[in-house]
């Protein structure tokens, strides 16, 4: 029998694969006695571990068979050193956990719809990818045959958004051939991670296969609490919010030029009227003082709906708890947006809405360090999160360093003023356009 020793146990303890145990024995001891740091001057106690691991395999019987029957190069059958890790059939790079999944296409003319299915082994971020493309051809080609083309859009970008239809014998075959192959790499860990997934395999050859790849790492020392693979095929919410918003941008676009132009000029024109009605400001300041004034929504004709004060019109992050709180005063008579920004790479945080005469808190601000900027207008545009007619912006000169919570302090509350025309000292000229940028 011609072996391949490709974890060279065998040349470990200078011996051939034929040796008998005696003979396996007797190398342990003599090489044990040479290498053993308390029995030998200078000794390495890694060579010492390797020739003793070597041992625990080859000194019990079912140990040695296994390892002598996965290695054999003359077994066709049980050789995993010609097995290749799998690839992604898009990108074409090796992926631990890949799955055979198909993604549905609907594609409709008048009263015939097709259903042209994307089918192929994928790695987690081609399979992003894939299942949005496959939506979105749907979303813009599979309404247009009735009655049954809308139900089978609908249910197309449904079954990618949940990450396709999985072919789960394939996959077992797959992640069976991963095991292998990375165990043949001398990648035991990760082969290690994978047969264990498999051991109650539906394909009960892979599953007996994949139990005996497990005891025998074990008995190699592997721990099963410490060798965990991760999940990278979790469903995300942002990504099935994608799916969500392709399936829906048709019919609610189609529905909103309709009322667009069921609506009459003379009914927009009153709306608009009625919107830019404005109390004078002598009278707000009036009220204001004698403390029974009621903040006034300002004009705003391009975002898409009317913010409330203290609405947050943009955050990067959900909020964090506990986190850090910003509150804000404008005692002005102009609506305003304040802005947090990341102080090194000017990347908007957070922005938010107030009325003239108002307060408003940003709350849940993570640990950072942060500028607060802030402008006064009339119209939001219609990204919602700036002014199409800014007037003036500012920054505060200080740069917060917000790392307490991180450090074991807490959260920290800051509280800003907004002014009309801050002295040189108060706050810093910015340019309308940078404060418009995301």
């Amino acid at each position: 029998m011609r072996h391949s020793d490709p974890e060279g146990l065998y040349r470990a303890l200078g011996v051939s694969p034929a040796a008998d145990p005696d003979e396996i024995k007797l190398a342990y001891r003599r090489l044990a006695k040479q290498t053993h740091p308390d029995t030998a001057t200078g000794a390495s106690e890694f060579q010492f571990h390797k020739i003793y691991n070597a041992y625990k395999i080859l000194s019990d019987d079912e140990a040695r068979a296994r390892y002598d029957r996965r290695f054999t190069l003359e077994d066709a059958e049980h050789s995993w050193l010609g097995i290749h890790p799998v690839k992604c059939s898009r990108c074409a790079k090796v992926t631990a956990q890949p799955r055979a999944l198909t993604f549905d296409r609907i594609f409709s003319i008048l009263f015939f719809s097709f259903h042209r299915p994307t089918t192929g082994v994928f790695c987690t971020r081609c399979a992003q990818t894939e299942s949005v493309r496959a939506s979105f051809s749907t979303a813009l080609f599979g309404w247009w045959a009735v009655p049954s083309a809308p139900f089978r859009t609908l249910r197309a970008i449904a079954r990618n958004a949940m990450g396709g239809t999985r072919d789960r014998e394939a996959e077992e075959d797959l992640l069976w051939q991963n095991s292998r192959a990375f165990a043949a790499q001398g990648n035991r860990k990760l082969s290690y991670a994978l047969a264990t997934k498999l051991t109650d395999a539906s394909d009960p050859e892979i599953a007996e296969g994949a139990r005996e790849l497990v005891e025998d790492m074990e008995a190699r020392g592997a721990n099963p609490r410490k060798i965990k693979l991760k999940d990278p095929w979790r469903i995300k919410p942002l990504a099935a919010m994608t799916h969500l918003m392709l399936a829906a941008i048709l019919p609610v676009g189609i529905g909103g030029v309709a009322l667009q132009a069921m609506q009459s000029d003379e009914v927009v024109e009153a709306r608009t009227r009625s919107v830019e009605v404005s109390v004078p400001a002598v009278n707000t300041v009036a009220a204001a003082i004698q403390g029974d004034y009621e903040p006034r929504k300002p004009t705003v004709r391009n975002c898409w709906k009317e913010p409330e004060n203290g609405e947050v019109l943009y955050r990067i992050n959900p909020r964090v708890a506990p986190g850090h709180e910003i509150s804000i005063m404008n005692d002005t008579q102009q609506a305003a947006i304040v802005k947090v920004r990341s102080a090194f790479s000017k990347r908007l945080i957070a922005a938010v809405y107030m009325y003239p005469h108002a307060s408003a808190a940003l709350k849940g601000i993570p640990d950072g360090y942060y500028v607060v900027q802030y402008a006064f207008g009339s119209i939001l545009s219609q990204g919602c999160v700036t002014f199409s007619d800014t007037t003036a912006a500012w920054q505060f000169p200080d740069t917060q360093n917000l790392r307490s919570i991180a450090e074991g302090d807490g959260p920290r509350q800051l509280q800003y003023s907004l002014m009309s025309a801050p002295s040189a000292g108060e706050a810093i000229d910015v340019a309308p356009v940078i404060f418009g940028q995301n």
